[in-house]
């Protein structure tokens, strides 16, 4: 089948183009973290510790099922466990979940608003997120760039805005199916990444993940 074969030449030309682009070995040296349990700092991309999430994108309908749910993945997470685990999970339930995994994981939101306040219906702010405990959130997701329309600029004022209040981001990029046909993954991926850090210090790095989100 043609994923096998995208996700095998994703691999290689994708962790190859986050080593140069970031171009410095402190950049994969990470400090934070996640739900109690502390990431190594090693300095080599491959001795990351795993980073394992989830994001719940329009789901599940009620309280009661996201608190099910929540209560069922914490209860395979524990110390023993072989990566750090985070959910990014819709508004409306991040407090509860953040109750029903009682600290065995992390629990992030699935976006940001660069503005902190004022006449933007809808927004969510950094602050609103700080004040209910929430340290991360997503930045860059496929579905913001293709149905919101987020464009690079306000996904990289997402990342900054993060930063600036002491919390963490995972920076999603990826291309499209259209853009994987005509081999311009690399191409895109490197603009996308570029664009989303502009302005992000190397001693900052240990507070970004980046995900590959591609849009097929």
């Amino acid at each position: 089948s043609r994923r096998p074969k995208r996700l095998g030449k994703m691999k290689v030309s994708t962790l190859s183009l986050l080593a140069a682009t970031i171009g410095c070995a402190s950049a994969f040296a990470p400090a934070a973290t996640f739900g109690g349990f502390s990431r190594t700092g090693d300095t080599a991309l491959f001795e990351r510790k795993p980073f394992i999430t989830g994001n719940w994108k329009l789901n599940p309908s009620t309280k009661d099922e996201a608190i099910e749910l929540a209560k069922g993945i914490a209860g395979a997470v524990s110390s023993e466990s072989p990566g750090d685990v985070a959910l990014f999970v819709p508004f409306p339930f991040i407090e509860c979940v953040q109750k029903a995994v009682d600290g065995k994981l992390s629990v992030g939101a699935e976006m940001v608003t660069p503005e902190m306040s004022g006449a933007f219906t809808g927004g969510i702010s950094c602050g609103m997120l700080k004040s209910i405990g929430v340290e991360w959130a997503l930045a860059g997701h496929s579905e913001r760039r293709t149905i919101n329309k987020e464009t690079d600029e306000y996904i990289n004022a997402q990342c900054l805005k993060l930063i600036e209040n002491d919390m963490s981001v995972i920076l999603c990029i990826g291309e499209t199916d259209e853009e994987f046909e005509k081999d311009l993954v690399g191409d895109v991926c490197e603009v996308q990444l570029k664009k989303g850090l502009a302005g992000i210090k190397p001693e900052e790095m240990d507070r970004v993940v980046i995900a590959y989100e591609p849009v097929w």
